[in-house]
């Protein structure tokens, strides 16, 4: 994180092609997000069908399953098919750059903060996508720093492994953007700092997360 900081270099990278997810191979990014426009039929289908989903769905699955799959656990309502057909695409697109047949697939719906706390997963890299609510919060490695400097304006928080960043740092994707983020497992052991964002009570929040098997 020092290096990147002393290097001038940046540790994440956004676009609005899909093409920008292959950037999380560089060995200086942690953090790579398709900036795509939010789909108001996929979102009316999560909001309809919240509370139906009960636990979520989490499993490993194989590609070539996955839509008949999805059709048997998802509930019934409009613009289902955009759903089924929203999720293989994503999953289709993790298992070509990573050269897998199956994923780890989790959608679940929330009503509170997952992960509250900046932390690291220890896995190689993970694909996230909120389809209701807003998104993912990461921060930028090179702003982290091990000491929190006294004479700054800005308070300083705390990660839950002691680096410390500040407020106006924090990143936030929305609804529809995807991520890929790097684990700690990945070889350049750049592990994207990230945490579930904030849910007010009455809030709902559908996140999709998806590791390559």
């Amino acid at each position: 994180m020092l290096a990147l900081k002393e290097n001038n270099t940046c540790s994440w990278s956004s676009g609005q092609s899909p093409i920008v997810l292959g950037d999380i191979i560089c060995d200086t990014k942690s953090v790579t997000i398709w900036e795509r426009e939010k789909n108001d039929a996929i979102a009316r289908y999560f909001e309809e069908v919240f509370t139906s989903l009960g636990l979520g769905i989490k499993g490993v699955f194989e590609v070539n399953t996955l839509k008949q799959l999805l059709d048997d656990m998802l509930p019934k309502h409009d613009s289902k098919a955009d759903v089924i057909d929203d999720i293989y695409l994503l999953t289709d697109m993790l298992t070509c750059l990573f050269d897998c047949k199956e994923v780890g697939l989790r959608l679940v719906p929330l009503t509170s903060a997952m992960c509250p706390s900046f932390h690291k997963d220890n896995i190689p890299v993970r694909l996230v996508n909120t389809y209701l609510g807003a998104g993912t919060q990461w921060l930028p490695l090179e702003q982290l720093c091990s000491t929190p400097f006294t004479e700054s304006m800005q308070p300083f928080s705390q990660t839950n492994f002691g680096m410390y960043y500040k407020d106006n740092d924090i990143q936030t994707m929305n609804a529809f953007e995807v991520g890929m983020l790097k684990g700690e497992a990945w070889h350049e052991s750049l592990g994207a700092v990230h945490r579930s964002c904030p849910v007010a009570k009455g809030e709902k929040r559908v996140l999709l997360t998806l590791d390559p098997m």
